[in-house]
């Protein structure tokens, strides 16, 4: 579960995880929720001479490291094609 936290149209874009939905609960309380929270997902876009470029900033539990790892090429590969 998340919420966008801010967003500057064609600049920045902050969401903000606040919980997780299992089995059509959500969850915003539990131990397991508050190890983490509040973490974030920050993106950056910046245009030169007409291409656009994104920097990612993500907040994530060393647990979750190796996940994101593998996860993160794979997920910005298929934004830029669907970009280009």
């Amino acid at each position: 579960m998340a919420v966008i936290a801010e967003n500057i149209p064609y600049e920045f874009i902050s969401i903000q995880h606040v919980g997780f939905i299992k089995d059509g609960v959500e969850d915003t309380e539990s131990p397991e929720v508050k190890a983490w929270f509040p973490a974030f997902e920050n993106y950056t876009f910046t245009e030169t001479n007409g291409v656009t470029t994104l920097q990612v900033a993500l907040d994530t539990a060393p647990e979750y490291e190796k996940d994101m790892d593998e996860a993160w090429p794979k997920a910005l590969e298929k934004l830029k094609n669907i970009c280009e």
